[in-house]
């Protein structure tokens, strides 16, 4: 009894490794049937995201500086809220006579707190690395006086100035490239395995012995065109040879 339910279960495994196998092969087979399809739509999907990746854009720089704003916690949000203001961003405009509007400075500006202690950070981008850190530190300067002049506070103090920084912060890299190829890898193997369920024509003699509960005893391969007519002529000169040598 022992030995039996052994052979059975080798028998299940064995038929397990079988059905795996044919399932691999059939997915294999699958892939290899609309290669082309993956091949095109990978290209073009990389393709684009490569004229994405290169589009012409400036080169933006960021210069930072810090500052501590010593004010109470009903306070600390208005003041540090200011420097984005008309108050301080048109008198920015003027001291460093850029042709811009209070709109575009403000986009240009960020004000953020470094883990909500008191310290304050203005990070300024701008398409030339030298104005993004006068921005700043004008900036910083202007904001002191004017924050005293309308909200009585006096206890801003700069830590360190901004910068002129020479790299650009959004350089060109091939990480979109790399991802547009990975999207189409995979946006055209799965619209192959779709097409294929759509699919229900017979495919394999397996589905024939499964469909008709028939054993296939053999099959009629496919003769192309082209090998068919080299055949016909083939045989048509074996005939007129045989006609020859009979004659």
């Amino acid at each position: 009894m022992y030995v039996s339910q052994l052979d059975d279960s080798q028998s299940v495994r064995v038929e397990k490794e079988k059905t795996k196998e044919i399932n691999i092969k059939a997915l294999y087979a699958v892939i290899r049937k609309r290669i082309w399809l993956i091949a095109l739509i990978t290209i073009a999907v990389t393709f684009l995201a490569g004229l994405y990746n290169n589009r012409p854009e400036p080169l933006m720089y960021a210069s930072n500086s810090r500052m501590i704003v010593a004010a109470s916690s009903d306070m600390i949000g208005t003041v540090r809220v200011l420097f984005r203001e008309p108050l301080v961003l048109n008198e920015i405009i003027e001291q460093l006579g850029i042709n811009r509007s209070v709109a575009q400075l403000r986009g240009q500006i960020r004000i953020d707190s470094v883990d909500g202690s008191l310290v304050t950070v203005v990070s300024v981008v701008d398409s030339d690395p030298k104005l993004a850190a006068e921005i700043a530190n004008t900036g910083v300067e202007i904001y002191k006086r004017v924050a005293s002049e309308t909200l009585g506070v006096t206890s801003i103090r700069l830590l360190t100035q901004a910068e002129e920084n020479p790299i650009p912060i959004n350089e060109q890299s091939n990480t979109v490239v790399l991802i547009g190829f990975m999207f189409g890898l995979i946006l055209s193997i799965g619209l192959v395995f779709l097409l294929d369920s759509l699919d229900d024509s017979i495919k394999s003699e397996r589905e024939i012995e499964e469909l008709l509960g028939l054993t296939m005893l053999g099959q009629v391969t496919k003769i192309k065109r082209k090998d068919y007519s080299r055949y016909l002529k083939k045989r048509k000169t074996i005939v007129v040879r045989g006609e020859t040598i009979g004659s």
